[in-house]
């Protein structure tokens, strides 16, 4: 029986909604197959494990005290409890990262667990990276000549040291309607939509709360999103069915998307009304932005799309997406789904510990004896 690792919560906007995906997880998991060690970060960032993690009540007003903190150290794979003395709990042998937003979804995690020998489900810590940053993301899609609205982006500090001239920069450069987000968060908190200066004016505003680093983009007229899934590592890449997210205003905020349910709803899985032409387009770009992007595990790929012109843009790539995008798959479960990750993750781990990462050399006997015969200055 493999010991798998749940890691949810963090120190992020999206602290909450990575609980629901955490629970989800552990929930799903197959007990006959995994012993599971479900780990809640702490909106501090300290980590505490308990078998009763898989109750929601739990975090309705979570009590540190009642429950003990763990860690992994380097070169480790030993999950260890913190009490009087420092306890063994098990050797980890793979661990889902259920972690949304920063210090979970954008590398930080990934490296430690890499430093601790621990297999993990995610992308690694450079697609991870690049895809957590809105900025970055968006300049390599343009670098690999993926189809992208038209941006620009800005530091915080020029629009608080000249707001009327950045803002006419943004107007000569961009058309209204806009869209502003800060670099660095998802679940559509901080972002806004705007028609006019005056909006976004506040819109930016918003958006510094959040990050230093800002992006403005054209609004697409005439939206539908459109979702796809993608899962795996490098060139072996699975593609799931479309989904289109529906909102009464054509954006989904925060609210629409986790707390108002009642006001979003989604297609059937593969009956999304588009060609089979526009469909192929979208899976192949989502597809190529998978492997160019050093995705891996199962990310959600989300789109905008223009329904007067047809014209499709890539939005982002959503590396640890809610829910972990089970409910885009038709042949199988969130059971299988879990199953399918663990295994891509021992597969990269496994292809990883192939590679030479060390070199023997001659460096520190041609140091000590150069210190011999070489008087340094003080």
């Amino acid at each position: 029986m493999k010991n798998v690792a749940v890691f949810f919560g963090g120190v992020s906007s999206e602290h909450d909604i990575s609980i629901i995906t955490g629970i989800q997880t552990v929930c799903a998991l197959d007990k006959s197959k995994y012993k599971i060690f479900p780990i809640y970060i702490s909106k501090k960032g300290v980590w505490f494990y308990s078998n009763k993690f898989d109750n929601v009540d739990v975090f309705l007003n979570f009590r540190e005290k009642l429950y003990k903190s763990v860690f992994l150290t380097a070169g480790d794979n030993t999950l260890y409890q913190k009490s009087t003395f420092i306890k063994k709990l098990a050797e980890i042998n793979c661990a889902i990262i259920c972690c949304h937003g920063l210090n979970g979804e954008d590398g930080t995690l990934q490296g430690l667990l890499e430093l601790s020998n621990v297999p993990y489900t995610s992308s690694g810590v450079l697609g991870s990276a690049v895809c957590m940053d809105k900025i970055i993301m968006k300049q390599l899609f343009e670098y690999n000549n993926l189809p992208v609205t038209n941006y620009t982006w800005f530091l915080s500090d020029e629009f608080e040291k000249d707001k009327n001239s950045l803002c006419d920069k943004l107007q000569n450069k961009l058309n209204f309607p806009l869209i502003v987000k800060p670099a660095n968060l998802g679940s559509s908190i901080g972002i806004s939509k705007c028609k006019a200066l005056e909006d976004l004016i506040k819109a930016i505003d918003i958006a510094k709360c959040y990050d230093n680093r800002i992006i403005v983009e054209e609004a697409v007229e005439n939206l539908r999103e459109i979702n796809c899934a993608c899962m795996g590592y490098e060139n072996f890449v699975q593609v799931s069915e479309l989904e289109e997210p529906i909102s009464w205003d054509k954006f989904l905020s925060f609210e629409e998307k986790y707390i108002h349910f009642a006001t979003v709803k989604f297609d059937k899985k593969g009956n999304v009304k588009l060609s089979d032409k526009m469909k192929n387009k979208i899976k192949y770009i989502a597809k190529s932005a998978f492997k160019k992007l050093c995705a891996g595990g199962v990310v959600r790929v989300d789109f905008l799309l223009d329904s007067q012109t047809d014209d499709i843009f890539i939005n982002e790539i959503n590396t640890i997406p809610g829910s972990m995008a089970n409910y885009l798959w038709n042949d199988f479960d969130y059971t299988t789904l879990l199953d399918k990750l663990i295994e891509i993750s021992e597969l990269k781990f496994e292809k990883r510990r192939k590679c030479c990462y060390s070199y023997d050399s001659y460096a520190l006997d041609n140091f000590k004896n150069a210190k011999k015969t070489v008087k340094f200055k003080k």
